[in-house]
């Protein structure tokens, strides 16, 4: 059988006519098994169909006639990969690598796999070898400088992003990146450049034009509710992992405030969860109420929580929006970490009032502003004075009956001061 046939079978496969290739593979390798080059294409076409098991078969018996092809143990990376044995593609992507040392390619594809491996020393070495071998690898660039901050190297994490932005000078994706690395290191003057940048290429962008209000001292009513719902939709993936590694527990602090306010038996019969999350503070007060609704911004945020079957009612919605449209009453109103993006809280408190039973709970958490009613900081986030809490508290008829301060959680290695507050239906001043 001449070459002729599998060249005609090769012309098919790369013309997208998967099955007339894969029966002009099958009858070439039915007459020789030993041809590895159908074998190969065999194995590539099968797992470019999803046939990922079979495809793996044909490309290990062509690795097994040629084992010195480094392409041949690339696919075989690239097909254990997608079968979810990593072990084993990591074992192939390196046996290509040691046949061919300067494959960028396969350099990247390593990087990738310890970095999901959370090995971040590993894949930062894999990625520079990568660059190095091919600067122009602009793919490598963000996921470099995305190590380098998790590794607390904000110099390399900028060098690797202000390299990416000479490929893509107008990308609004890489100018936040160099505007957020500024800000975490508290250099706001070069943070205002990049997010204003942002603003000359997309004015109508309101997360950049929030980061700018925020790093300028100017205080707004609240974050733009785009900005929040990208911000917990980019979260939603490690979103308990990192509140973990933050110290935050303020849903199972509001149960044990809950618990001496009203007894540890205390029941609910129809309880809201306003800005839910994936759940946390859902799963604390569930076995104390008959009935419980989650609301977020963040589609992502709902359907974590959706998978829980925490909820009896779930919602993607902005809480006033939800409260202004909603006929229900509710006896528990809990809101943790909430309050942080919303810095005027008036039309939160006379929504909440508006649907509050006079037997109610509001329970919420503020950051600890000292001087101002409400303070928009370079975090991009609010803090509350305990007056002003005392005044929506009073203005809106209800009453603090508890209160405590604690460190809600860190910001860097600093403790970030705040308040949880438990609400109770008073006299209106």
């Amino acid at each position: 059988m001449g070459d002729w046939q599998f060249q005609q079978a090769y012309e098919k496969h790369m013309a997208g006519n998967r099955q007339s290739a894969r029966m002009l593979y099958e009858r070439i390798i039915k007459k020789n098994p030993g041809h590895v080059d159908a074998r190969y294409m065999l194995g590539t076409l099968l797992a470019e169909s999803g046939v990922l098991e079979l495809g793996l078969v044909h490309l290990k018996s062509a690795a097994n006639h040629k084992p010195d092809s480094p392409m041949i143990y690339t696919n075989l990376g690239h097909v254990y990969l997608k079968l979810g044995k990593i072990e084993q593609a990591i074992n192939s992507y390196q046996k290509s690598l040691k046949l061919n040392p300067h494959s960028p390619e396969i350099l990247f594809n390593l990087g990738v796999i310890f970095y999901k491996q959370e090995k971040l020393g590993e894949a930062a070495g894999y990625l520079e070898n990568c660059l190095e071998q091919n600067p122009d690898f602009t793919t490598a660039y963000p996921l470099l400088g995305k190590i380098h901050r998790e590794l607390q190297h904000p110099d390399l994490a900028v060098a690797c992003f202000m390299k990416l932005l000479e490929y893509t000078p107008d990308s609004i994706e890489v100018l936040f990146e160099l505007g957020n690395i500024f800000a975490a290191h508290q250099d706001y003057a070069n943070a205002t450049i990049y997010f204003k940048r942002i603003l000359d290429i997309d004015p109508g962008n309101d997360s950049a034009r929030h980061a700018v209000a925020a790093l300028s001292g100017e205080t707004t009513a609240a974050a733009p509710l785009q900005h929040v719902e990208q911000i917990f939709d980019e979260l939603s993936e490690n979103f308990e992992n990192h509140l973990e590694q933050l110290g935050y527990h303020a849903p199972e602090i509001f149960k044990s405030m809950i618990a001496a306010l009203a007894g540890n038996n205390v029941h609910f019969d129809h309880a809201i969860d306003l800005g839910c999350g994936t759940g946390l503070s859902g799963m604390q007060f569930r076995p104390m109420v008959t009935h419980l609704t989650g609301l977020d911004l963040s589609q992502k945020m709902v359907d974590l929580a959706r998978a829980k079957g925490i909820y009896d009612e779930l919602s993607k919605d902005d809480l006033c929006h939800f409260l202004e449209l909603s006929q229900q009453q509710f006896d528990l109103f809990i809101a943790t970490d909430v309050f942080p993006y919303i810095g005027d809280l008036s039309s939160v408190f006379k929504m909440v009032g508006l649907h509050a039973r006079p037997d109610s709970y509001f329970l919420f958490s503020t950051e600890m502003a000292l001087e101002q009613d409400y303070i928009l900081r370079p975090t991009g986030r609010y803090a509350h004075s305990h007056k002003y809490i005392e005044a929506m508290a009073n203005t809106h008829g209800f009453a603090i009956a508890a209160s405590q301060s604690t460190d809600l959680r860190r910001e860097g290695q600093q403790p970030i001061k705040g308040e949880l507050y438990v609400l109770k239906p008073g006299c209106a001043g």
